[in-house]
């Protein structure tokens, strides 16, 4: 995913430090999503996520699933700079994505799922 991301992010007009601190943060995302998908302990639990690749999404539903909103992220992101947007527009977009995507990775770890590693025993097991 990261050599797939490099390769598409090189004809970016910028990636900015926001921009890259959104794509750390999804990364770590994604790799949470992972490591819960392979646990039957877990369900995806974000009303969006759910609906876009299902409460036990398998691997391969979940790495397209993060490759196209990261994708999607960047280029949303590139067209309000290319489009010269508002600064106001811009800060709000990638400060409004980065605390999402944060409160998500913090709400997960809270929850029991790791990114890389073995994930907290949950005692509502229904697997």
């Amino acid at each position: 995913m990261v050599v797939v991301f490099g390769v598409l992010a090189g004809g970016c007009q910028s990636t900015d430090k926001r921009e890259m601190t959104w794509q750390a943060l999804h990364a770590i995302d994604v790799s949470q999503t992972l490591n819960a998908a392979s646990d039957p302990c877990y369900k995806e639990a974000s009303f969006i996520t759910k609906r876009l690749i299902g409460e036990q999404p398998s691997d391969a539903e979940v790495m397209v699933w993060g490759l196209a909103m990261a994708v999607t992220h960047m280029w949303v992101s590139n067209q309000l700079e290319a489009r010269a947007a508002p600064k106001w527009v811009q800060a709000v977009w990638d400060l409004g994505t980065i605390g999402h995507t944060g409160y998500a990775v913090v709400n997960n770890h809270h929850n029991g799922v790791r990114p890389w590693g073995n994930n907290v025993s949950n005692s509502g097991c229904y697997g």
